[in-house]
């Protein structure tokens, strides 16, 4: 009267334990999908839009720590405007543009906007570039690409100019030179004080 117990085949066990795999990894990758359009969402104002960065685009706060030690913080609340210089320090074109962004630095009206270079690359890399330069300004390194997607940093150099209310003002990616019109409208803007981009 003992019944028969039936084994499953060892190709039923595979099936199984596959489709539990393919299962486990679809619900992983779903997730980090629905957290990255988090991301996106928060830093970006939205999937919908250009991919570079344009006039009008609201850009998070971060901190950071320089090159000297010190702990920087670039908020949108309070008087101060920034002009950030995206560049690494492997690209020959920033390299080449630091000279002008000196000069430039010393041309901002300091009590409304601040200047900050930021690298791409690590602390380190961008530690030794850096030695033996007295820049006017500060040189922070955030390679997360958190930040880089929220700023839509799609080429560099790329110079961002940002009102205290964290709107940008003024966007150039690539090579600028002081002779071009583009030029003349960035010196035009951060000459002056400004609550809100003009």
């Amino acid at each position: 009267m003992g019944g028969t117990v039936r084994t499953p085949d060892l190709s039923s066990v595979v099936v199984w334990v596959v489709a539990l795999v393919a299962l486990l990894f679809s619900t992983a990758l779903l997730w980090q999908n629905l957290r990255l359009r988090a991301d996106l969402e928060r830093f970006s104002g939205g999937l919908s839009g250009p991919a570079e960065a344009v006039p009008g685009d609201r850009v998070p706060p971060f901190q950071a720590i320089t090159l000297k030690g010190r702990e920087k913080t670039v908020s949108y609340v309070g008087r101060s405007g920034y002009v950030l210089l995206f560049f690494s320090p492997k690209c020959r074109v920033c390299d080449e543009q630091f000279s002008l962004w000196e000069r430039l630095s010393g041309k901002i009206r300091r009590e409304c906007w601040e200047i900050l270079a930021v690298s791409r690359d690590p602390r380190e890399e961008t530690q030794s570039w850096a030695q033996g330069r007295d820049l006017g300004f500060d040189i922070v390194a955030l390679p997360e690409r958190a930040l880089w997607r929220a700023y839509r940093i799609t080429a560099i150099p790329q110079t961002v100019v940002v009102s205290p209310s964290g709107i940008i003002c003024w966007v150039r990616s690539g090579y600028l030179r002081e002779d071009e019109e583009a030029y003349h409208e960035l010196l035009s803007l951060v000459e002056q004080c400004h609550e809100r981009c003009p």
